[in-house]
């Protein structure tokens, strides 16, 4: 349900990361292309026409890696910047049900997100058309499939970090707990992978989601929300001006569509069900719920002793046959290390004056 008060209580929160989102998009997309479109144009003046190689190219990797930052510092200031300024006290005395502050800036999120991706990737399609590159032959078809391709998975971002909100006790939290576990997948199964290959079991980490599915490392990337964005690219070139231009679009397979589905799914209903048991003493820590803390520990103490194992093993090893004992001993010092700094983080408190 729409609610004004709520609105605008969300824009004095997050507006410096709406700017953020509007402008960053504006730089990293239609910007940079008509840069781009003028830079050609003038390396076609240096060289005659018969002798011009011109090419264009666009990488989803640059817009997915910045847009992600934009969105777990969206989020945290939504969610996370009440619980650092303990103002959700304020917030929860409102008279609105803490389903419908959790939903309206969900929406209000969502709203700003789409709006900024339409406006920029339209904005991109009439550089392309009334600029050098309509010349060289840039079919701005490509935007629609990165269109299709990047506003399910930034609306997917953007609900996990606003779940990371609701279990998280800061503004710092959120945003550190946000960017690990946004990279989480990727990070987990190739520790996982490698332990799997240290005990002689082989694992097939390479993968290629623009075809069949059908690998562990397809997989990894799939699980990872930001990833598939990195994979699209397009290219194009022509060897003069004017001439029939080979492009190519390198678009992950549609089936990827179903991990951003997934993940709202599941978070979406999540983030409402822990927004309505949000423990406000525990505003300013780690975490916000005590009941978490321990299946928590036990997840960060795993990561760091494959991570640490990971690392010794290599080592103290050999490139063809890694030291299983040094892998062991090294996780155990990762996991002891871990312990230790764990206890003393889920016992600080981040706090900011308001």
């Amino acid at each position: 349900m729409f609610h004004k008060a709520l609105w605008m209580r969300n824009q004095k929160l997050a507006s410096p990361a709406v700017w953020a989102v509007y402008l960053s998009l504006f730089f990293l997309l239609p910007f940079t292309m008509f840069g781009d479109a003028q830079s050609l144009h003038s390396q076609l003046e240096k060289f005659p026409q018969d002798e011009a190689y011109l090419s264009y190219s666009f990488q989803g990797m640059t817009t997915g890696l910045f847009l992600s930052i934009v969105l777990i510092g969206f989020a945290a200031l939504l969610i996370g910047l009440e619980r650092s300024t303990h103002s959700t006290d304020l917030t929860f005395s409102l008279p609105f049900k803490r389903k419908d502050i959790y939903l309206s800036k969900w929406m209000f999120g969502v709203v700003h997100i789409t709006t900024a991706l339409l406006v920029n990737l339209l904005l991109c399609m009439l550089v392309v058309r009334f600029t050098f590159l309509s010349e060289i032959g840039v079919d701005p078809s490509f935007l629609m499939k990165f269109m299709i391709l990047i506003i399910p998975y930034a609306i997917a971002i953007f609900t996990f970090c606003m779940f990371i909100g609701t279990i998280s006790g800061s503004i710092v939290s959120q945003f550190i707990l946000s960017s690990i576990f946004l990279f989480f997948p990727i990070g987990f199964f190739s520790l996982l992978g490698t332990f799997l290959m240290y005990h002689g079991i082989g694992v097939d980490m390479v993968h290629d989601i623009n075809s069949s599915l059908n690998s562990f490392g397809d997989f990894m990337i799939i699980a990872t929300l930001p990833a598939p964005i990195f994979e699209f690219s397009y290219y194009t070139d022509a060897m003069q001006l004017n001439s029939v231009a080979n492009d190519y679009t390198r678009m992950p397979s549609y089936l990827v569509l179903l991990s951003p589905l997934i993940y709202l799914a599941v978070t979406f209903p999540l983030g409402i069900w822990l927004f309505n048991r949000t423990k406000n003493e525990n505003n300013g820590r780690l975490l916000v719920f005590e009941k978490g803390k321990g299946f928590f520990s036990v997840g960060v103490i795993v990561c760091f002793a494959l991570a640490f194992g990971m690392i010794g093993g290599g080592l103290f090893g050999t490139y063809d046959t890694p030291s299983l004992i040094g892998y062991y001993i090294s996780a155990a010092i990762g996991g002891v290390l871990s312990y230790a700094v764990l206890r003393k983080l889920m016992n600080m408190r981040f706090k900011l004056s308001r």
